[in-house]
């Protein structure tokens, strides 16, 4: 069983084609919006006030997959500010899942920006949660140009600025989640694109690093973006995924 987290302002409808090839190894895979985003409910949209809210949901989401899978192990396959939210998520719970799947992990993103900058950013996202000021570019999300424009006209996407109050939760839920890694005893795979503009690689091998796991791999793909599952060559990245599944079914 594998269940998808997204990334911020994005939807579980851009990974049609990796729970394709989940499926086509025989795998069933689930997935769902985190709340105000894609087709689930919430406003203002791409924003919620705590991370402990998109934690919940999950918990209550991978409890559904259980009860309709008794038997079967389940692994957790999360991208970017959805590999946070199941980090948070798999340190809390690890007697409930088989094996974490982190992909552009963003619990360094702030080291990539000057310490006076990070302060301000956090200053003005507690005042103003919801107002929008840092920008992604679009085009650190892949070399593949189609999926760019794709993800920019997406009526169920968000390709505005990222709301300060989302910043904020990922850079404070990054240092406890940083504090809290020597408890994680889980068998996890890190995966990163090793020219990521967006969430800088030094977060994977980071946690590498740190994460008290005796089951623990490291990928680091050079030259790609942040969405490495949109990659123009990702069967190889899914094939790696899937290998180190299989080594643990």
């Amino acid at each position: 069983m594998i269940v998808l987290v997204h990334g911020i302002a994005e939807h579980s409808g851009r990974y049609g084609h990796v729970a394709e090839a989940f499926v086509n190894a025989d795998f069933a895979v689930y997935a769902y919006d985190h709340r105000a985003h894609g087709k689930s409910e919430g406003e203002p949209r791409t924003y919620f006030a705590s991370f402990d809210l998109a934690v919940a949901d999950l918990a209550v989401y991978i409890e559904i997959v259980r009860q309709e899978n008794p038997t079967k192990k389940i692994f957790v396959y999360g991208h970017s500010m959805g590999s946070l939210i199941s980090n948070l998520y798999v340190l809390r719970n690890q007697d409930k899942i088989a094996g974490w799947i982190s992909s552009g992990s963003p619990l360094t993103v702030d080291k990539s920006l000057p310490a006076p900058i990070v302060m301000i950013l956090s200053a003005i996202g507690a005042i103003a949660p919801t107002l929008r000021l840092a920008k992604i570019d679009p085009k650190d999300l892949t070399h593949d140009e189609n999926i760019v424009n794709a993800y920019i006209t997406d009526p169920l996407g968000d390709s505005k600025p990222t709301r300060l109050g989302m910043a904020r939760g990922i850079i404070s839920n990054s240092h406890v989640v940083i504090g809290q890694l020597p408890n994680l005893k889980m068998p996890i795979l890190l995966l990163h694109g090793g020219s990521d503009k967006i969430c800088p690689p030094s977060a994977s091998p980071l946690i590498h690093e740190k994460a008290g796991s005796k089951d623990k791999t490291l990928k680091i793909y050079d030259g790609l973006y942040h969405e490495i599952h949109n990659e123009p060559y990702y069967g190889r990245i899914m094939t790696d995924v899937i290998e180190w599944i299989c080594g643990r079914v």
